[in-house]
């Protein structure tokens, strides 16, 4: 079953968000699929969520300041697993807004643990965006962001309880 959360219009950003069974996805104002929230690994309390090409700051605000956290909570998940795999986009613009907005509602509704997932390359943007989300981790307890791989990732959440 599919149901409309939120229209383009409806949106500050023009995002628009569309719930399935297992997954929350939004596009951006193109129609193009930029975030899913997956309930693939719920049963060991992990919520995951994936970013895909180029999205812009507002928009991830728009996506982490809103539906993500209703879903983090909905879920009662106490770990998140963040996939950047597929990004294209710098964190430069958020990071800020993610440590001092999300991060403590995130934690104030009872996560616990984050690790983060990149691709392995080694362009100069992509060493930015490591650089900005080894960071990040260190100015937040519980967050890893040092895995090239799901299975890693996944692997490093389930040992946490």
């Amino acid at each position: 079953m599919r149901v409309v959360l939120r229209q383009s219009t409806e949106t500050r950003t023009g995002i628009s968000v569309v719930k399935t069974a297992g997954a929350i996805d939004t596009f951006n104002i193109l129609g193009s699929r930029i975030h899913t929230i997956e309930s693939t690994y719920c049963a060991d309390g992990i919520l995951t969520h994936r970013w895909f090409g180029e999205v812009f700051d507002e928009e991830i605000k728009e996506i982490l300041g809103v539906h993500f956290v209703d879903a983090f909570i909905e879920s009662k998940c106490t770990k998140l697993l963040a996939d950047l795999s597929q990004w294209a986009a710098s964190w430069d613009g958020v990071n800020d807004f993610l440590r001092d907005d999300v991060m403590p509602r995130l934690f104030a509704a009872g996560l616990r643990h984050l690790a983060v997932f990149v691709k392995r390359d080694e362009s100069t943007e992509d060493h930015a965006n490591r650089f900005a989300l080894e960071r990040f981790a260190n100015e937040i307890d519980n967050v890893n962001a040092s895995f090239f791989s799901e299975k890693a990732a996944v692997e490093w959440l389930r040992a946490r309880g």
